[in-house]
């Protein structure tokens, strides 16, 4: 009973404190796991999920070409097949999901690294030119700090890609996340008029003066 009790508390807080101050919602990676195994999450190779991708992979190439690449929430690698078309130094894929980063080794990508690793304490070795989120930073406890956190490991120039799909909580997420980045650039992609992702490119904002 008081187990149950926590858990009850734990979802009014998230659902009247949390999610209206933009924090995002944690999913462990077992229950990702679950969803590649069933096959559920196969529809992020489908056309309906190509434009964002393609938009993404583009806005990359366009900003910063030839850079090194982190794609955070990298899962099985859809972005991965769509940025082969662009050159790039380095491009690292990150995951919590063992069972996503298996299938995005398994496409066998040239010059393309994928490794397990949890973006909420996982910290990359040197920096990179763009660092992506791709349809993960709502699973961020934090998603402003988790940006400030990324933030030292963007090279000089350096830009957050996001694509964020509008879902729950979405439009108070931004807001957080720009607490501490400013927009650069933005565009939004439908499939259907509920199906909607909003493409966003951000720059951290400097730290305030004392």
């Amino acid at each position: 009973m008081p187990a149950l009790l926590a858990r009850f508390k734990d979802r009014l807080v998230q659902k009247f404190l949390r999610d209206p101050a933009g924090y995002g919602r944690p999913v462990p990676p077992q229950a990702l796991d679950h969803e590649y195994r069933s096959g559920s999450w196969d529809h992020f190779f489908s056309f309906e999920e190509l434009p964002r991708n393609l938009v993404l992979a583009g806005a990359v190439h366009h900003l910063r070409p030839h850079g090194a690449v982190l794609d955070l929430g990298c899962g099985s690698g859809r972005l991965a097949t769509v940025f082969q078309a662009y050159p790039f130094t380095r491009y690292l894929g990150v995951d919590l999901s063992p069972e996503g980063v298996a299938l995005a080794r398994k496409l066998a990508l040239p010059r393309m690294e994928f490794r397990e690793g949890n973006y909420e304490t996982w910290r990359p070795d040197g920096t990179f030119d763009a660092i992506l989120f791709n349809e993960c930073i709502g699973y961020a406890r934090d998603p402003a700090a988790t940006l400030a956190a990324f933030a030292p490991h963007l090279a000089p120039g350096g830009l957050f890609f996001l694509s964020h799909f509008r879902f729950g909580s979405y439009a108070a997420q931004w807001r957080r996340m720009e607490t501490v980045c400013e927009t650069v650039h933005a565009t939004a992609i439908m499939a259907a008029p509920d199906r909607i992702w909003d493409i966003k490119v951000l720059r951290p904002r400097p730290p305030a003066r004392p």
